[in-house]
């Protein structure tokens, strides 16, 4: 991930680490967004290591929210580049919502505020725990302190998400145009090879049923994974005939 989305680094920075680490190929794989990619590629040119541009797009499925990724974007085909602006359009009309679900539940929470601190990008956990911080009453909030010093505090940029965005929580808003088997036709359509990053516990049935609307890959070697949950989806991607691949999750 790069600060097109919630990255710490700048294609140039990234193009850095990968020349100081003498990596041979990598990939960048935004949330939601390609305006890294045309940069990393003319960076990475020198330093000889093989670039996979790609993309990370939230999606839904039944009641998972899952992340897919698209490898071989042509990040210089207008049809991507309008889609992604769709997604971003969509996903601020979300946040808009979640803003206002977490008004309704009685958080202290304003929309500019938050885009505000996320810099105009989709704000992420973290985002919302500072957001609803800035008043006293708010950051007094025993359900907002518990992300600031409480049991939740490890990691506030996930908790958050996982305790009250995520498909079923209180502040979840749906998106049909995230859909995950809409998106994996698209990413199709537009000639690029849909795989399911880090699917943790996503249940087997799930991952056969977009399988067969198209799905060409699995996410298995992650950190998100132990040993023995890598196994298991190494099993089922050679049952099912799917690719198998690794990524660092790197931020």
């Amino acid at each position: 991930h790069t600060s097109a989305s919630d990255g710490a680094h700048s294609p140039e920075g990234l193009i850095n680490l990968v020349r100081k680490k003498k990596l041979k190929a990598f990939g960048i794989a935004d949330h939601n967004s390609i305006a890294s990619l045309e940069p990393a590629f003319s960076l990475v040119k020198p330093t000889g290591a093989k670039f996979f541009p790609a993309v990370e797009i939230d999606t839904l499925y039944h009641d998972k929210d899952l992340h897919l990724l698209a490898y071989g974007v042509d990040f210089k085909n207008l049809q991507w580049q309008e889609w992604m602006k769709e997604i971003a359009k969509a996903k601020e009309q979300q946040t808009r919502r979640r803003v206002e679900k977490l008004k309704e539940l009685g958080f202290k929470i304003e929309y500019e505020e938050l885009m505000k601190i996320s810099q105009g990008k989709m704000p992420t956990g973290g985002d919302y725990v500072k957001a609803l911080s800035l008043s006293p009453e708010g950051k007094n909030d025993p359900r907002v302190r518990n992300y600031i010093d409480g049991p939740r505090s490890d990691s506030p940029y996930l908790n958050f998400y996982l305790d009250w965005l995520k498909a079923g929580k209180p502040a979840f808003v749906s998106l049909e145009e995230m859909k995950c088997e809409k998106v994996i036709k698209k990413i199709l359509e537009l000639k690029a090879v849909p795989v399911l990053a880090h699917p943790s516990d996503t249940p087997e049935q799930y991952v056969k049923e977009l399988a067969n609307f198209g799905l060409m890959g699995i996410e298995v070697y992650t950190s998100y994974h132990s040993r023995e949950l890598a196994k298991f989806w190494i099993q089922l991607s050679r049952k099912l005939e799917l690719l198998i691949t690794a990524g660092s999750d790197f931020h």
